[in-house]
């Protein structure tokens, strides 16, 4: 099992984990000897046994009742040789446990006990658990200590990034920074302990730590933690770095990496969905991750430059994360807002309210969608030559009453609210049917309708509006919406033309970026030549 793999937690086990069943996980009981006669120890042996086997499971485990013995230190000579012979007879099973020290700060090391009442009554699978549970503790407790060891270091965060970066690794030998590794090299006694598992518990610790993802693993400088609080100074740190520093150092030692580089940004940009942010930083941070990931794949594993990568990668995606979270939560206060004015709004004409797809929102923003699938909302997007424009009214037959009521009391002329409150009310054809089968609102729906498209009416339709007859105007309305909203579908083809020049207009420009950044290398490195042959 390798230490970069991740393991599930708890009980959940998935693909190839269910078949993780070494054979030492199989504890022996009374019932597994002939005639249930199985060697007898001293007092002290047999309580231990005892109260192993009535806490080997989740609940002890996590109640601190599961019996521990030092691992780190000599014990009773006598204690010692029955311990092992109830190793060597199958009937406890001790695994290594990590504990941290809050009184001194410093991490100890422990053995668990298990064991089994009945070997045939007993699930493996338990047992599995409570090993599994105990290698995730022992990563929280390594965890816990680089945390707080790490606040206090001599060498800083932006100080290793920056020898990462010009391609050295500052501090002790990576060797010495496998805490886990080093911690069960310290067990006192290790002829009572079963060799796999001391070599199982260390790749399941390591796989824990990079499963909660607090902790970044490198070659060079160990486990590194990186601050929540801190990514957005240091994306900008390994921006600049990446570009002053790592980029003309790499191509310096490797002029073809340039073409790779190149190759590398259009990839990306090919998968990136987020260029249509309307924040620039957002989106390369977004990019900068992806790229990030792909250059240290592309380093020697034991090179600074692909601990430089590792780490830029966790800042830049920790910094994405943020500002997702910090963007999700603004969407959703000006969704809840906008919800709550439509429908709690001052008076009808404040329940008719319009938001601006690219100006008030982000192009990519997923308002719209939401709001679409509101069944409390109506809404409707009308594209024009500018940005799109979402309407939103309450879908309540009485709130659309009275909103047709206000709009034809205050509007005796083309507007184009009033317009797009009827191209919303065709759009959802099944709603305005029924709201048409009242007389006066058909009226209000009507006389609304010939303000705003009487230019297209003929001199009949527009005399039968002067005599008062606005309901026989309803067929000429509805068809004339129509009209405009067939027009629509080539707005929108439009609008969606012109979101993809926006993109591809992007992605030319983080292209030619790194363009000119490595023809700026090149050539600059010609003209250091040049300088110096002249001198």
């Amino acid at each position: 099992m390798n230490a970069s793999e991740a393991i599930p937690t708890g009980e959940q086990y998935s693909g190839k984990y269910l078949n993780f069943r070494p054979a030492y996980l199989k504890i022996k009981s009374k019932d597994s000897y002939p005639h249930g006669e199985r060697p007898y120890f001293s007092p002290e042996a047999e309580r231990l046994l005892v109260t192993a086997a009535e806490n080997s499971s989740l609940v002890g485990l996590s109640g601190g009742k599961l019996p521990s013995i030092p691992a780190m230190s000599a014990l009773d000579p006598k204690f010692l040789e029955e311990l092992r012979s109830l190793v060597q007879e199958g009937l406890i099973l001790l695994i290594p446990r990590i504990f941290f020290n809050k009184t001194n700060g410093n991490l100890e090391l422990a053995f668990n006990v298990l064991a089994s009442f009945s070997s045939k009554k007993t699930n493996p699978e338990n047992i599995k658990s409570v090993f599994f549970e105990i290698m995730r503790k022992s990563a929280w407790a390594v965890r816990t200590y680089e945390i707080i060891s790490q606040r206090g270091a001599d060498i800083s965060l932006p100080f290793l990034l920056t020898s990462l970066a010009e391609g050295t690794s500052p501090g002790v030998d990576s060797e010495d920074r496998d805490i886990p590794k080093d911690l069960l090299r310290k067990i006192y006694y290790k002829n009572i302990i079963h060799p796999d598992v001391i070599k199982d518990s260390l790749a399941l610790i390591h796989s824990f730590i990079e499963e909660e993802g607090i902790l970044t693993p490198t070659i060079g400088c160990g486990y590194v933690h990186i601050p929540d609080q801190e990514v957005d100074v240091l994306f900008d740190l390994v921006s600049d770095l990446y570009a002053k520093k790592v980029i003309p150092k790499l191509v310096e030692n490797s002029p073809k990496l340039a073409e790779n580089l190149i190759s590398l940004r259009e990839n990306v940009l090919n998968e990136e969905s987020n260029l249509l942010s309307s924040d620039p930083i957002f989106v390369r941070k977004s990019i900068f991750s992806e790229e990030f990931a792909k250059l240290g794949h592309l380093m020697k594993s034991d090179s600074a430059y692909c601990d430089f990568f590792r780490l830029a990668k966790v800042v830049s995606q920790k910094s994405l994360e943020s500002d997702t979270f910090t963007r999700e939560a603004r969407e959703k206060a000006v969704e809840n807002g906008l919800r709550k004015a439509v429908l709690n709004g001052k008076g009808a004409l404040g329940k008719f309210l319009s938001l601006g797809i690219g100006r008030d929102v982000a192009w990519d923003s997923k308002i719209a969608k939401s709001v679409q699938e509101d069944p409390a909302l109506l809404s409707y997007a009308f594209y024009s030559e500018g940005t799109p424009e979402l309407f939103v009214c309450p879908s309540e037959d009485a709130a659309i009453r009275e909103i047709l009521r206000a709009l034809n009391e205050k509007y005796s002329f083309r507007n184009s609210a009033v317009l797009n409150l009827l191209l919303l009310l065709f759009k959802h054809k099944q709603k305005l049917m029924g709201l048409l089968s009242d007389s006066s609102t058909k009226d209000h729906f009507c006389e609304l309708g010939y303000h705003c498209l009487s230019d297209s009416f003929s001199w009949f339709r527009r005399l039968l509006f002067s005599l008062g007859l606005r309901g026989s105007l309803l067929n000429s309305v509805l068809a004339e919406l129509g009209t405009i909203q067939y027009h629509q579908l080539n707005e929108k083809m439009r609008f969606e033309e012109k979101l993809s020049q926006i993109k591809n207009q992007l992605r030319q420009e983080l292209i030619t970026e790194v363009r000119d950044l490595l023809e700026t290398i090149l050539h600059g490195d010609e003209n250091d030549s040049g300088d110096r042959r002249n001198r």
